[in-house]
């Protein structure tokens, strides 16, 4: 067996070779990207171009009419607008329309709601939830409105779900989808009527270009980009998956306090089983609940059926949880998964499941300030989670099997 995977690593490792090399020898195919390349942009230099935290701050920044921004209360009255246009209930086109935005002030974060917009003149509240790259949870648009509601009865109230393709929320009733292409026009048609001063047009010209590219998506810019990618599908993976950015870096972080617990007898770290995005383990607790099997059949092509994961999502967020895998398992072993399902009281959707997550912590936020310590104290928050789960769990699906 061990001859087989060492053929396999070596074909591969030269299949791999050659595709770097065919590409290099056609290095003059991304000539094309000059255009984007080679122009710069603060938020690229900054590495915020798809950071939601920071998306939210420059809209932050643009909705409040009070800012050294020079487009003056044209982007609020544009927000308010679209609601009006789109046929939200509680807002009037007149209204919006006759608004005095001058007294509207911009909070951030406000009992975790992204951006908070409210005039206490005009008795008027909205609300935005931003969405990039992520999505609803933890009943968060209800829970928004009731906040909202609470600390401000006798207001008007808006809300608005923000997301680069305008996405319908879980409550069409109350919430008004959004999409970044709309943010576009409305700044842009702000832009052009006002005379802004050249630092502040060039921050918003990058912004703009960033929405663009990064957010909504430049057609032809994907376009190009899709014709590379299909000529050198298998260098450009290998460039990526080893590429050096916020990912890695929050993966590092994430093994070396894994190798931690791995030593302290916590865990038991599976380093086959680890990439940029998982790092997986497993625990003799779980392990003596779901047993392995005698052949390497699941998923993973391991013998054990479950993996703890830590997920990084993109270096911006991680959260835990535990995976079950459906392929190779037994009867003896499916009928443990259902014991674990019962007292869980989580069911995979649909009888023939690939995956299961039966129980998941909450994600962190990775702030730019955090410190590795910090990271390591926000891991073992979640794998105390993970192990009062198992706790509570591996014990009963022992006893329903004896």
């Amino acid at each position: 067996m061990n001859e087989e995977l060492s053929v396999s690593e070596d074909v591969s490792e030269n299949d791999d070779t050659r595709a770097l090399k065919e590409f290099l020898l056609d290095i003059d195919c991304l000539n094309p990207l000059d255009e984007w390349a080679d122009h710069f942009n603060l938020f690229d230099v900054l590495g915020i171009a798809r950071t939601e935290i920071r998306h939210s701050n420059v809209l932050g920044w643009l909705l409040n009419p009070n800012e050294n921004h020079g487009l003056g209360d044209a982007v609020v009255r544009g927000f308010l607008t679209y609601i009006a246009t789109a046929g939200y209930d509680s807002v009037d086109i007149f209204d919006a329309l006759l608004l005095d935005c001058q007294d509207f002030t911009v909070w951030r974060e406000w009992r975790s709601i992204d951006i908070l917009v409210v005039s206490a003149k005009e008795r008027y509240v909205m609300c935005i939830e931003n969405k990039i790259g992520t999505s609803e949870h933890d009943d968060q648009l209800n829970r928004y409105r009731r906040i909202v509601e609470s600390q401000y009865p006798q207001y008007r109230h808006a809300y608005i779900y923000l997301s680069p393709n305008g996405v319908a929320p879980s409550d069409p009733q109350h919430w008004c989808a959004m999409s970044y292409r709309v943010v576009l026009d409305i700044i842009e048609v702000a832009k052009t009527k006002n005379r802004l001063l050249p630092d502040v047009e060039l921050l918003i010209d990058n912004y703009i270009e960033t929405i663009r590219r990064d957010v909504v998506g430049d057609e032809r810019l994907e376009q190009i980009c899709e014709e590379i990618y299909s000529k050198h599908r298998r260098a450009l993976d290998l460039i990526y998956e080893h590429r050096p950015d916020k990912a890695s870096s929050l993966t590092a972080i994430i093994r070396a306090w894994a190798e931690q617990r791995d030593s302290a007898g916590q865990i038991i770290l599976d380093r086959s089983k680890c990439n940029k995005t998982y790092t997986r383990f497993t625990t003799p607790g779980m392990t003596a609940a779901l047993p392995n099997a005698n052949e390497p059949n699941s998923a993973w092509s391991t013998r054990n059926h479950y993996f703890y994961e830590v997920v990084n999502n993109e270096g911006e967020r991680f959260n835990s949880w535990i995976s079950l895998s459906h392929k190779g398992a037994d009867a003896a072993l499916l009928s443990r998964f259902e014991s674990l399902f019962k007292h869980a009281s989580s069911y995979p959707n649909r009888a023939n499941w690939a995956y299961h997550v039966p129980f998941s912590t909450a994600d962190c936020i990775v702030d730019e300030e955090m410190s590795e310590d910090e990271i390591f104290q926000e891991l073992d928050k979640q794998l105390e989670k993970l192990m009062k789960f198992e706790a509570r769990i591996a014990p009963l699906v022992i006893e329903d099997t004896r």
